[in-house]
């Protein structure tokens, strides 16, 4: 039954062969990877059992290397991206051997870095869809929230994609069972788990704050007549809703500090702003830490919170751990031979994890393609002149995402599709900065943002 796995993989094939690759990656693949789980694969005997990711993935990427690889320029953040492919494959190698690490370097790896990298690279920016590519993971995100209201509404163990597709996949992916907090329950979608959703949400809810700021969105879409709100109004709002449903305190602790970032291209006066920004962080940053450290330096026995008890567990995760990572400090332990401290098994880090499990390799070359594409996409949008459309610095905006994933990630692993967006919105960003192009392009016409007259676009 779990052979249906095949249906997007088949349809990617149709529209790459027919139509053109990035049609394919665009119309089926960014669909597939936000909509279908990645916990349900395919066993097949001798060979990596894929998912729908992957499956969908692999003829796209062969059709477009067959074609000319078209859009694909090389630039120095590839060494970093493939450094980091090759590092937590090989680590997962040198543990385990090839026929059980098979499924790792074939759907974690190869599925969900290089593949999403290289084509977010290609088929975006070179094909001048940025619109087009950022609506679809926007209309996507926002069926996902509709339909994941469905384990608040009925305060169901399971998600609706759970009982839908589980029939087809026997024991598989029953293990995520809804999450409550504050006696809530929290939504997690097709993403397994709710944190792994907040991430997902809140970037899709910036990637539309993004859109709604360009003024891409047209005025009145014959599908949503009905609407009492405008199109883009009502994608941020249901990309809201579905972003503080997941109750994940770090992605939307994240998504309160990421906000602020595009606001730096509100203003001419961007180093001004800045410099206060920065001198806020140092004044209020000394008490913060000491405050921080009394905070966890309690037993967890004694407090009576359960929030209190989950800051105090993640802080006493990187004192246990850390010594242990150091232990196996070029290639990790492996994800599945590492140590477990007693009544830590839970790993709510995922630097740490990536340490522990991959060494400094994977971890320092996560870091410095995280750290990379911040600072550059700092130094480019800070030297662009203020936009004609407030607050549509795509920089500005890409910046704000890896903030999203930086804070994030210190309260949870990367899982599920949490690594597609991530290598996604990599090959994006990459590609945008290597573009220089900062026109807000839509059906083909180009509009650029520094318009000294406000004009008002009409949709057929």
């Amino acid at each position: 039954m779990s052979i249906i796995i095949l249906i997007p993989g088949l349809l990617a094939i149709y529209v790459a062969l027919t139509q053109s690759p990035q049609k394919a990656f665009l119309n089926v693949y960014i669909p597939v990877v936000f909509f279908l789980p990645t916990y349900y694969t395919w066993k097949v005997a001798g060979f990596p059992d894929p998912n729908f990711q992957q499956i969908t993935v692999l003829p796209i990427i062969m059709i477009w290397a067959l074609r000319g690889m078209q859009g694909w320029k090389f630039s120095f953040i590839d060494i970093m991206v493939f450094g980091f492919a090759f590092g937590v494959g090989y680590s997962e190698y040198s543990h385990i051997g090839y026929s059980e690490s098979q499924n790792f370097i074939a759907n974690g790896v190869a599925g969900a870095v290089l593949f999403p990298y290289i084509l977010g690279k290609s088929l975006i920016e070179p094909f001048n869809s940025r619109e087009e590519f950022a609506k679809r993971i926007v209309i996507i995100l926002a069926i996902v929230a509709i339909l994941a209201s469905y384990q608040s509404i009925t305060l169901s163990n399971f998600t609706i994609w759970q009982k839908v597709l589980g029939r087809f996949f026997g024991e598989q992916g029953w293990d995520w069972a809804t999450q409550y907090r504050w006696g809530l329950p929290r939504s997690s979608g097709p993403y397994g788990h709710a944190i792994l959703a907040g991430i997902i949400m809140v970037t899709g809810y910036r990637i539309q704050r993004w859109l709604e700021w360009s003024r891409v969105w047209p005025s009145h879409i014959r599908q949503l007549s009905w609407l009492p709100i405008s199109p883009a109004r009502f994608f941020t709002l249901v990309l809201l809703v579905g972003s503080i449903t997941t109750l994940a305190r770090g992605p939307l602790l994240a998504a309160v500090i990421a906000a602020f970032i595009p606001m730096i291209g509100y203003t001419k006066r961007r180093w001004f702003v800045v410099g206060i920004l920065f001198t806020v962080i140092v004044i209020i940053s000394i008490p913060t830490i000491n405050w921080f450290i009394n905070y966890v330096s309690v037993d967890p026995e004694s407090v009576e919170t359960k929030s209190h008890q989950t800051v105090i567990y993640r802080w006493q995760l990187i004192i246990n751990y850390i010594e242990l990572a150091k232990d196996k400090f070029y290639l990790g332990w492996g994800r599945f031979k590492y140590p477990k401290v007693g009544g830590q098994g839970s790993i709510d880090n995922h630097f740490l994890l990536l340490f522990l499990k991959h060494g400094i390799i994977g971890l320092g070359f996560f870091l410095a393609i995280m750290f990379t594409m911040m600072i550059r996409l700092f130094i480019h949008s800070m030297s662009q002149p203020q936009t004609g459309l407030p607050g549509s610095s795509l920089g500005f905006t890409l910046l704000s995402l890896y903030m999203v994933m930086f804070i994030s990630l210190a309260t949870v692993w990367m899982g599920g599709q949490t690594l597609h967006l991530f290598f996604l919105m990599t090959g994006w960003s990459e590609a945008y900065l290597l573009s220089k192009n900062e026109n807000i392009t839509t059906n083909s016409t180009i509009l650029p943002t520094k318009d000294k007259f406000q004009f008002r676009r009409t949709f057929k």
